[in-house]
């Protein structure tokens, strides 16, 4: 009996060997994801109640209830955890935004509506205007802007999948399907920023409404206004219980809070 377990050791295994063992690299993997996910709750809580103004690696570690070494074994260092936070955060705000278009058939209605959706989604959850998401933006972009370029992906790639559709239908005349979706998600991003912080520029700034005017009409898509306001109001904007997409995020990674149409 030794010398059959001892031949099947020195080989691959048998089937049950092999089930074991990707049972346990499977149960360790499970175990490690929920770890960093607990990290991330954490990380997002606390940059909630600064508003995205301050954050320390021991706040993290003492808001989940954990230790720095354990922090460090699932996040190389600060930054790690903060693009791991804002990588989550984004890709619920692509949840939101694609749940508040969905209901469009006409293509370019799906477009207006994005562009709209994501320029009001801010002011939707109450008085944080997610400033903790704009701050972390920033502050990330000095240091990583290949890493925040991957983390808004889910956003990027929401934009450019509604231009291209748009384009496809003959709504767009002669659109550059990366270069226009770089100018609306700059665009997005410029104005959130200008909502969440404060106008930096001084002049009055633009509604959703001639966001999205403007925006169609660089495309080569003018449209009288009221097309434009027709569709924000037919808008399925998730307003839930208020909270800030670092709250939903703290909540749990990668599961939106429940919510309910405006």
């Amino acid at each position: 009996m030794s010398e059959t377990l001892a031949v099947t050791e020195s080989g691959d295994g048998t089937g049950w060997q092999r089930r074991v063992v990707d049972r346990s690299l499977d149960d360790a993997k499970k175990r490690s994801i929920d770890r960093g996910a607990r990290l991330i709750r954490a990380a997002a809580k606390v940059l909630d109640r600064t508003h995205g103004e301050s954050l320390t690696v021991q706040e993290v570690a003492d808001e989940a209830g954990q230790s720095l070494r354990t922090l460090y074994q699932y996040f190389a260092s600060k930054d790690d955890l903060l693009l791991a936070v804002y990588e989550e955060a984004m890709r619920t705000y692509a949840r939101l935004i694609t749940a508040a278009v969905v209901q469009f058939e006409d293509p370019l209605e799906r477009l207006a509506g994005g562009i709209m959706a994501a320029a009001r989604m801010p002011a939707m959850h109450g008085s944080g205007v997610d400033r903790g998401l704009s701050h972390l933006r920033l502050q990330l972009s000095q240091a990583h802007p290949t890493l925040v370029a991957s983390a808004q992906e889910p956003v990027t790639t929401f934009f450019r999948r509604l231009i291209e559709d748009a384009a496809g239908d003959g709504k767009l005349a002669d659109v550059e399907v990366d270069k226009a979706t770089y100018f609306v998600c700059s665009l997005r991003n410029s104005y959130n920023t200008s909502v969440t912080l404060g106008n930096d520029v001084g002049l009055e700034l633009p509604d959703v409404i001639d966001l999205s005017v403007f925006s169609l009409g660089g495309m080569g898509c003018v449209l009288p206004r009221e097309w434009h306001e027709r569709v924000d109001t037919e808008l399925k904007l998730a307003v839930g219980d208020g909270r800030s997409i670092l709250r939903q995020l703290a909540r749990e990674p990668g599961r939106p809070g429940r919510t309910k149409a405006r």
